[in-house]
């Protein structure tokens, strides 16, 4: 018999909004012949857009939750929450909330027009749908997110989040999530070969195959993790402030973001490909068996809510208040159904069985 939370929440999220600042500049020299006015009269105004939406920003949010279609519970922020906007190398922006996260992450930004900005996406999982769009215009941003139960197709929960730009720099409380995980052991011991080893600041033995290694990049400041294969090839690009052994073909590796340690948490595959597309997550376990529960802090109430994916990021269940360790086949897990904690198993499909506590 299978059990789906019916009120699991999305984590909050948050996001930013743009301004652009045009100058004008002649093309030409000024004089009084007929080729320099001629010159004036046809000059090209230069528009040179400032990164618009890479910084700080300021949202708040409402969350209303459902069940079998009725109005549970409707709450807005009491405080706002901070967003980090980067900007990514095919023009796109990624966002980052802090201090708590989401349970998905945004989709990325694009520019629609000289002021507005817009992304939309859907998330499926075996037992929900999370539909999410990200609307910014004149100065003002506006971002929607919903979750929808597959099997009723009712909505679980909605969230609204308004915002502007943080005009002063504000200090990000620290992240103080930790890596967990089902490791049997950290790395078989082996270290790289010397010849590669050399050209590191510091390397990590080998696991699965792959070894973790750091150097500082030209332009900043600390250390970025990657990961080389026995060749010395590098699989997974130097780009990561933290990352872990691997273990069953998964790693966790994490970034830091705006000011302080701030850490945002994603998964790679030993094979090369990121397997969260974004380093979103307050929090990370690497499951055994090819599996990986990916955690956010939830607005309904303390403690991280978790989600369990797969190597293909298909995000098989959602909005779990634990799950354990993958062994043959089954891991522990528990989540709340009302004012009802449920404990039990699940399986790799996303079937969970179990009894009331």
């Amino acid at each position: 018999m299978r059990f789906r939370p019916r009120t699991a929440v999305v984590a909050l999220t948050g996001v930013s909004f743009l301004s652009l600042c045009v100058f004008e500049r002649p093309m030409g020299q000024a004089g009084t012949g007929p080729r320099s006015r001629h010159q004036k009269r046809n000059a090209i105004s230069l528009a040179k857009p400032h990164d618009a939406l890479t910084g700080q920003w300021r949202v708040k949010c409402t969350v209303k939750t459902y069940e079998r279609g009725t109005l549970l519970s409707s709450s807005q922020d009491n405080d706002p929450s901070l967003v980090v906007a980067e900007t990514d190398s095919d023009g796109s922006y990624r966002l980052y909330k802090f201090p708590s996260g989401f349970g998905e992450a945004l989709p990325r930004l694009r520019k629609v027009s000289e002021r507005h900005f817009d992304g939309s996406d859907t998330v499926r999982g075996i037992t929900t749908v999370v539909k999410q769009s990200v609307a910014l215009e004149n100065e003002r941003v506006t971002i929607t997110q919903e979750t929808i139960d597959t099997p009723t197709n009712q909505t679980q929960s909605e969230i609204t989040c308004t915002g502007n730009r943080v005009q002063s720099i504000l200090e990000l409380p620290a992240n103080d999530s930790s890596i967990e995980g089902c490791y049997s052991s950290r790395g078989d011991g082996r270290l790289p070969d010397q010849k590669f080893a050399r050209r590191y600041r510091s390397v990590k033995p080998f696991s699965d195959g792959l070894a973790a290694v750091a150097l500082v990049p030209r332009g900043e400041r600390g250390l970025k993790w990657g990961f080389i294969d026995e060749t010395g090839r590098v699989v997974i690009p130097i780009a990561y402030d933290v990352a872990t052994s691997f273990h069953d073909g998964l790693a966790v590796v994490g970034k830091s973001y705006g000011r302080g340690r701030n850490l945002k948490w994603g998964v790679v595959e030993k094979l090369g490909p990121q397997v969260t597309p974004n380093l979103h997550y307050d929090a990370v376990k690497i499951l055994g068996e090819g599996f990986a529960a990916v955690g956010y802090i939830s607005s309904a109430g303390k403690g991280l809510k978790w989600n369990l994916i797969n190597r293909e990021n298909t995000t098989i269940l959602y909005g779990y208040d634990e799950i354990g360790c993958f062994v043959d086949g089954k891991a522990s897990a528990s989540y709340t159904d009302g004012v009802v904690i449920r404990r039990g198993y699940i399986n790799k499909v996303g079937e969970f069985s179990g009894k009331e506590k």
